[in-house]
């Protein structure tokens, strides 16, 4: 069961990072004119975080940190929310509980690390980035 998911989100997170880049193409190529950014130098990370979860800490292991924390937080809420034994939470008020939380964990982490809390969600668009022409010292720029 594992490996279908796994291959499933790799490739949901190929696909959108395909969209993005299809619906702002135009848009990435005037922004790189105007900055006077050459795609594949240091220099367009600006313009290839558009897809990848380029974060703004200094070191990885303050991402990780971070990361580890909103993921551990968010899967507390969803076991909890969701335990067959939780008597005190109707089963229908599990989405907008599960939502809250993300959308709360996302507003805090994301300046941080764009909150990827699924390796997918940063890997998979960093592929299209890759591919798009950033080249591999950009698009898998952190640690990746």
């Amino acid at each position: 069961k594992v490996l279908p998911y796994v291959a499933a989100q790799g490739m949901g997170a190929f696909l959108g990072g395909l969209v993005n880049f299809g619906l702002f193409r135009d848009s990435i190529v005037t922004f790189e004119r105007e900055m006077g950014i050459v795609r594949g130098s240091l220099q367009s990370v600006a313009s290839a975080a558009a897809f990848g979860e380029y974060w703004s800490v200094t070191n990885w292991q303050s991402a990780f940190f971070a990361e580890a924390l909103g993921t551990a937080i968010l899967s507390f809420v969803i076991f909890s929310v969701t335990s067959p034994k939780n008597d005190d939470i109707p089963p229908k008020a599990a989405p907008l509980l599960i939502g809250g939380t993300v959308a709360s964990l996302i507003t805090v982490i994301a300046p941080l690390t764009q909150a990827g809390f699924n390796p997918a969600r940063d890997f998979g668009p960093r592929l299209v980035t890759f591919l798009a022409g950033w080249g591999g010292e950009v698009a898998f720029k952190g640690c990746w």
